[in-house]
This record gives C-alpha cells, structure tokens and sequence, in this order.
C-alpha cells in the first residue's frame, strides 16, 4: 500500500487507547477533539470516567476492542505491560494493516522485537513516547519521539498531530525509546543538579531566591529551575512525574547506554538518587520531591 494511501486510510481513525492515567487521558481526550472515534480501556474504568465523559467508548476486552479499530494507541506503565499487551494480546488480534503506537517510555529492545512481530503478522508498528508533561497532554503540544518506518509515520501522523506538536522521526525501530532516554537522561539530571544547587545555597548562608533568579538567567538556565525548583523551594509537591517511573526510566537508560558499551556515571547516580527517594518517600507523587532527600 502506498504511503499517501495509508495517510488517506486513519485520516479520520477508530482508535483504542490504553492507559487513561495523567497522561493518556487528557491525549485520549485531545483524539475525541480531532474528530476520531475513541475507544478506551484502562486497569479500572474510574480512570477512564473523564475521557469517557468527552464522548470516549469503554471497551471491555482490549483483544475484542483491537479487532475493530485502525489504530491501538498503549500509555502504560512499562515495559512489562507493553509486552503483554502488544505480544501477548494485540498481534494475535488487530487486522493486518492495524497501526500499533507504543507512547509509553520503555525499552529499545522491546520495540524492536514488536516491530519485527507486527510485520510478521502484516500489522504496522512505531514506538513514539513523548516529552513534555501533563500540562503538554492537556494542551495538545506534546513532542513525540518516533521509531519505525516513515511510511507508517505517515499514516500514523493524523492521530499523532492530535497530541503532539513536534513530531520528531529518529529512523529505525527502538530510536524513538532511544531518544525518550536521551531526553530523561538530561532532564532528570537537570532536575537533580538544580535542587542540590538550591541546597548548596540554602546551606551556605545565601539568598535562594537571588540564587534562584541568577540560575534562570544565566548559561545553567533549565525548565526545572523555571517551574518546579521554586515549587520545591516552597514545600509545594502538586502531583505530577512520579519518582517510580523516574527510575523506571533512568534505569532504562543504564541500561541501553550498556547494551552499547558506554559508562554514564552521572546517570546512574541519577538513578540511585531517585530510588533512595522512592524508598524514604513511597506516598511522593511529584518529580522534584527529590528536594526531600535534602531537607
């Protein structure tokens, strides 16, 4: 089938979305705005309520509901999930031609292994995770990070333009996870660099908020100093990333960065960082908690 026909065929798609957490819901609710017919299903239907309330159809069984659709969209939790319901549910299941896009963050590997599946089964497959947060799911403005075959962008970028304003093609299988690292990797260090900053200050004696302007407007500036640095400087944690899947991510990260034979350091303190929060905080709900562990 020719790219411009495969366009043309999800211009307008039926899609089954999983996963209706802080971030799928408001990205399923963003394909009900762009005119597609949305399917949902989630671990309970009480995190669909909101997306279902815009128009979105429960669906049972995600096998029945994957028969009937163009395009199966997972925002899950990990990579155990993302295995089980593309290679344990979904290729056995959707129409040959059926787009699968994985947004969750999860392993290069995996999404290599599914694409290789997926075209056995004549089925389509990207990995396409995403960067920008609740407030991007919300607003529509998210960056995707795409793995796979440029055709089966193509025919994917109708959906896809509904949730995100930045569609960014890597190339090959597995180099949208990839990229996701790459941006975790530089994220969560930033975050981390800019609270044990704040610290430094605090204990030295210095004015943080002076610290604090001086950092946003100079060569250190970062979003972590700009929007949830001075939240923490404060003691105000609104829910947002949680800490389980920083480390959950940063540890996907060690790992692909061994699977090509590099040592990052800084990362895998990252990582260690992040768990020791996990550990002394389990009720923390928002990334840059990690403030706690310098309180």
């Amino acid at each position: 089938m020719r790219a411009e026909d495969q366009h043309d065929e999800v211009s307008m798609a039926k899609v089954l979305f999983i996963g209706t957490g802080m971030m799928g819901g408001p990205m399923a609710a963003n394909l009900l705005r762009a005119g597609h017919e949305v399917v949902v299903h989630s671990r309970t239907r009480e995190r669909a309520e909101p997306v279902l309330a815009q128009g979105a159809r429960w669906a049972d069984s995600r096998p029945d509901a994957a028969r009937e659709v163009e395009c199966v969209i997972t925002m899950v939790g990990g990579p155990p999930d993302v295995e089980q319901i593309h290679l344990g549910e979904l290729v056995e299941v959707a129409r040959p031609g059926t787009l699968l896009v994985d947004m969750t963050t999860s392993s290069p590997q995996l999404a290599e292994r599914i694409h290789v599946v997926a075209l056995r089964r004549g089925l389509r497959a990207l990995d396409a995770p995403v960067t920008g947060g609740p407030q991007g799911a919300q607003a529509g403005t998210l960056t995707v990070m795409v793995g796979g075959d440029a055709a089966d962008l193509e025919a994917a970028r109708p959906v896809l333009r509904a949730m995100g304003r930045n569609l960014m093609h890597y190339g090959r299988p597995g180099n949208g996870q990839r990229a996701k690292l790459v941006n975790q990797t530089v994220g969560m260090l930033n975050m981390l660099s800019a609270i044990e900053g704040l610290f430094f200050a605090k204990k030295a004696g210095l004015d943080t908020g002076q610290i604090l302007h001086m950092l946003q407007n100079g060569l250190t500036e970062s979003r972590s100093l700009h929007g949830l640095a001075p939240l923490a400087l404060k003691g105000e944690f609104p829910p947002n990333f949680h800490p389980a899947h920083v480390v959950k991510d940063l540890s996907l990260a060690v790992a692909e960065a061994e699977a090509i034979g590099i040592d990052l350091p800084a990362l895998r303190t990252a990582r260690d960082r992040w768990a020791e929060l996990v550990r002394r905080y389990p009720q923390a709900a928002a990334v840059h908690e990690i403030a706690r562990l310098y309180e």
